[in-house]
């Protein structure tokens, strides 16, 4: 999802902070993630990808368990993968919109499409600008206000598609299954699952959030059962969920998993508080309904500094089952700091005081969620990051720690 303006997560944050006192994730103790933690890594700025060595590529497949590449760039699968035959390798997908940029001219200007104009082999679409123009004209979405095609709001090039259409979401089904089989991706980053009106620009077909999310929902009806009927795996990223109550859990349905973009990081702080609940909320429905979700912490930053990160990796921690990926920035192919593995989680995460804590095979995962310090007994002796025994600790605001039962932790 492109960034917008965080003002609406930024609320529903605020307003979370009054509601009370923090609840436990709804997880089973059966469910537990064991050996180290899942992660995934977005590799879709040109500039990035040509300046990325061969041996740079062979380290992020080594520490990276799916990196996700535009359509063109199928040529390094097997570059990550000789490297690691482990590694998956996704292929990038916006659902609801196409690129005027995406031609076989010099510039890549598609223009009006004059005969004789062909789109790009690979796109980062469904399908491309000039096929969509020449025979589903009525897939280019008008805008309410002007009533011309929509362009997408700081997204010149991108037009808003039809993605309620169940025509369009049929065609934009055989096309990307097509660059799956043909190129041998394993899954697909489905990107832009709109939930706001206004995200790029008021549709007139979709003037009402509701309405946005009714023909997102159907898309996500007919794609999701369809590419797991195909065996090809998916996750859709979903933008500003927590701030409808319900959606990411009835979203959940019909897909592999969802994607949370600004995991912890919607607003210009840390989420904190019910904010923080929130998050933690969207991870225990993906554990409760068996999915394999994406969290993001950075969004589109370049890549988190310790204590943010140390916040994100032991709030993901408190609840993953093992099938769920974190992610530490757009590009980001492995953690800002070293932190060791925690093994098997042995129960499901406890709060202590305004902390929380959950206990695993080798250490020990905290949380501090509020705004004010907090003092957290262990519950036994533990190894901190200076290599000292401690049978408690005092968390930072907005912190997160994981200390080892034998070894150093982390923050």
């Amino acid at each position: 999802m492109v960034v917008l303006v965080a003002v609406l997560i930024a609320a529903v944050i605020g307003v979370g902070l009054a509601a009370g006192r923090l609840r436990p994730a709804q997880t089973s103790p059966a469910q537990a993630p064991s050996g180290p933690v899942r992660t995934f890594a977005l590799f879709l700025d040109q500039a990035q990808v040509a300046a990325t060595s061969p041996g740079q590529w062979a380290a992020i497949a080594r520490r990276t368990d799916i990196v996700v590449l535009n359509s063109w760039d199928f040529r390094l699968i097997g570059v990550l993968k000789r490297a690691n035959p482990d590694v998956q390798v996704w292929v990038y997908k916006d659902l609801s919109g196409v690129r005027s940029d995406d031609c076989t001219t010099t510039s890549g200007a598609c223009g009006s499409c004059p005969h004789g104009m062909a789109d790009s082999t690979f796109l980062s679409s469904g399908m491309g600008y000039c096929w969509v123009l020449r025979n589903h004209p009525r897939w280019l979405l008008d805008a309410a206000a002007s009533g011309r095609p929509l362009e997408f709001s700081g997204y010149p090039d991108i037009w808003e598609t039809n993605y309620g259409s169940g025509s369009y979401q049929r065609q934009w089904l055989r096309d990307v299954l097509a660059d799956v089989r043909a190129h041998g991706w394993d899954g697909v980053d489905i990107d832009n699952a709109l939930t706001t009106a206004n995200a790029y620009g008021v549709a007139a077909a979709y003037p009402t959030s509701g309405a946005v999310q009714a023909a997102t929902y159907s898309a996500l009806h007919t794609i999701g059962p369809a590419l797991q009927r195909a065996g090809v795996a998916s996750v859709v990223n979903v933008g500003y969920a927590i701030a409808f109550h319900g959606l990411w859990q009835r979203w959940l349905g019909p897909v592999n998993g969802l994607e949370q973009e600004f995991y912890l990081s919607g607003g210009t702080r840390p989420a904190v508080g019910a904010g923080w609940q929130a998050y933690e909320d969207e991870l225990a429905g993906c554990v409760a309904q068996h999915k394999s979700c994406w969290f993001d912490a950075a969004g589109q930053a370049a890549r988190l500094s310790s204590q943010p990160y140390g916040y994100a990796l032991a709030s993901y921690l408190l609840v993953a089952d093992g099938r769920q990926s974190l992610a530490a920035g757009a590009g980001a192919s492995g953690a800002p700091v070293s932190c060791p593995s925690v093994g098997a989680a042995r129960g499901p995460m406890q709060l202590v005081g305004r902390a929380w804590r959950r206990f695993f095979a080798h250490g020990v995962v905290l949380v501090n969620p509020t705004s004010s310090r907090q003092v957290v007994a262990l519950g036994g002796s533990y190894i901190d990051q200076a290599g000292q025994s401690v049978s408690a600790v005092t968390l930072r605001p907005a912190s997160g720690m994981l200390l080892g039962a034998t070894r150093p932790g982390c923050t």
